[in-house]
């Protein structure tokens, strides 16, 4: 069995190759054979474990992931994981590798199919908040979907902002990226991206119609407590997307969302807006809100990508 480095994955498996995988995944027909058991969230203190199997096709894949928010003052990364693919037949291990990047890739290529299928096709400028390894992913993934021109880009430490922003330009010269604030970030960007596990919303409460246009992609909330979004957007959305009907269980934005009036029965999964090929009405003068939370199947999707690229 092989294990592999974050930047081993990276090197293997690029965004393009995570879309495409995930985007297959379901147009076949043959995904009735999945077995996806809700996650498990085990609480200690201030730190969460996340435990995630999944079953898929000739697969099966576990991948254990650890929170621990105050690793921050200690200079450590506050997500640490691991993704083993195994032979759903034979359950010996296939594949070990850091589940960071699969979650990355995973979690960018999710946003970056709803940027596909629901923000307006002329979108030229993307705002990003939160720098870590999902404000990198959806950096790639925007600019895989669309002409991504400029990236205005906001998060509280400097530090952080500032290494995001150099390495940014360096992987994407032709892209005009500077740092902004929240309220510039809203105002110059046709997708907003939030990024951050913050539990008060990080988005600035401005006046509904400055929303109007632009496409929220809600990435950070994964749990009740947290909520990115505020509740005056989450309102008077015009079109409320989910990449999975979990969502309403999991995230605080959704949970509130569900409190101010969105119907989760009348809220499309990224599964049926792939599937009916759906388009809103007039992203050029709604406001648009897709909240991902992801799940462990498009971990065993983008790992077992990896695995028959590799083998």
């Amino acid at each position: 069995m092989d294990y592999l480095t974050a930047e081993q994955v990276n090197e293997r498996l690029t965004m393009d190759e995570t879309i495409r995988s995930i985007e297959q995944f379901y147009l076949d027909d043959s995904n009735g054979d999945m077995i996806m058991p809700d996650r498990m969230h085990i609480e200690d203190g201030d730190n969460t474990s996340l435990l995630m199997p999944s079953y898929y096709g000739d697969y099966y894949a576990t991948k254990l992931v650890g929170v621990a928010p105050n690793n921050t003052s200690l200079g450590k990364p506050t997500i640490h994981g691991l993704m083993i693919l195994y032979s759903r037949k034979t359950m010996e291990p296939l594949l070990m590798c850091d589940a960071m990047p699969i979650t990355g890739l995973r979690t960018g290529a999710l946003g970056g199919l709803g940027m596909k299928y629901l923000a307006k096709e002329e979108a030229s400028s993307l705002g990003i908040i939160g720098t870590g390894t999902q404000g990198w992913s959806h950096l790639q993934s925007a600019c895989a979907v669309r002409s991504i021109q400029t990236v205005k880009v906001y998060n509280r430490s400097q530090n952080k902002l500032s290494t995001f922003i150099k390495h940014a330009r360096e992987a994407f010269p032709a892209l005009h990226i500077e740092q902004a604030s929240p309220e510039e970030l809203v105002r110059d960007s046709d997708i907003i991206v939030t990024t951050t596990t913050s539990e008060k919303p990080v988005l600035p409460e401005l006046d509904p119609a400055a929303y109007k246009g632009k496409q929220i992609v809600g990435v950070g909330s994964f749990h009740p407590a947290m909520q990115e979004i505020p509740d005056s957007i989450l309102k008077e959305a015009d079109e409320v997307y989910v990449d999975a009907p979990s969502a309403f269980r999991e995230s605080g934005d959704m949970i509130r969302a569900q409190e101010l009036g969105v119907d989760p029965e009348q809220t499309l999964s990224l599964k049926e807006i792939i599937e009916r090929n759906h388009r809103p009405q007039n992203p050029e003068g709604q406001s648009i809100i897709f909240k991902s939370v992801g799940a462990a199947i498009f971990d065993l999707v983008v790992t077992k990508a990896l695995y028959e690229k590799i083998r």
